[in-house]
Formats: structure tokens, sequence, C-alpha cells
């Protein structure tokens, strides 16, 4: 794996943070999400593949990612976005498919996180294989990134980066 410069990082993080902009400012009046504490603090993106939602296995690994993330975690730390794969044009009626399926799902399931609908199709790139996890860091630049499904250890961290304080995490820096 290669690694990348902090000023490519901070890149990286600079555009996705654009599409997140992006992607909430088509969320619109029926979905307000405030993302002035968010952008902070600590965050985790998830990228939901919609092609995914017909998938067991996939829904099994998403399933195991929210349960083990509290519910208030969810709510202050957590956004998700519906993409599509490659190839696939996110129309009206698709858009409404994946709105809908999303809404049962996360409803029978206990899920938390504000969904939104990739129309631009901005994050194709980044969840080609799946749903994916991007975890940031906007204190100290860094960005990490999972694919499902993800192992215990996965989990495992990514509870950890979501629940850990900031201030826990400058007390033991120090």
């Amino acid at each position: 794996m290669r690694k990348q410069s902090r000023l490519g990082r901070v890149g990286i993080i600079g555009t996705v943070l654009g599409g997140i902009l992006g992607i909430v400012a088509a969320w619109g009046e029926t979905d307000p999400v405030d993302l002035r504490g968010l952008l902070g603090s600590r965050f985790a993106l998830v990228l939901i593949d919609v092609d995914g939602l017909a998938c067991e296995p996939c829904l099994a690994a998403l399933r195991e990612f929210c349960r083990a993330v509290p519910s208030a975690v969810q709510e202050e730390r957590v956004l998700g976005v519906l993409t599509f794969r490659a190839g696939k044009t996110p129309d009206s009626r698709l858009g409404r498919i994946a709105r809908t399926k999303w809404a049962g799902y996360s409803r029978a399931n206990g899920i938390r996180f504000p969904v939104t609908l990739d129309e631009s199709l901005s994050f194709n790139r980044l969840s080609e294989a799946g749903t994916t996890v991007l975890l940031f860091d906007p204190r100290t630049g860094r960005l990490k990134r999972w694919t499902a499904p993800f192992g215990p250890p996965a989990i495992e961290e990514i509870v950890r980066f979501l629940t850990t304080s900031e201030t826990t995490i400058m007390e033991t820096q120090t």
C-alpha cells in the first residue's frame, strides 16, 4: 500500500468534505443535517452501495457495524450516503426505490444515522467494492477507510475512534 503525504491526505479530505457538503445541500427540507458540530470532531461517512441492499451478506456486515456503534454516536457522528455502482445513473425512479429500501431497512434495524442519495455520483470510486466506512479526524487531518465485510478488529477500531472523545485523545498525547 502506498503512503500518502500529509498534503495528499488533506487534498483527499478536502475533496470528500466538499462532496459531503454538496450532498448535504441536496438533503433539503426533509432531512436537515447540522454539520457545525460534526465537522469539528471525528466522524464517519458510511457509503452504502444501493445494490448491496439486496445482498444478505452485505446487509449482515452493515447491521453488525450499526449494532456496534451506539445510537447516540450514530446520530451525532455518522452520515450515510447511498451510492450507485458504475454505469448506473440514479434517475428519480431508482432514487425513490433506493430511499424506500433504505427507509425500511434502517427502521427495521434501528439504524439512527441520517442518509442521503449520491445523485451526483461523487462517491462512486470510493464505494466501488461495496459498502465502505470512511473515518475522518479533522483535528489531525487523518482519514481511514474500510470496506465490508468488516472483521471484529475493524469494528472495534471504528467504534473506539467514534466514541473516544477529543479531550481524552489530547490528554493521552501530553
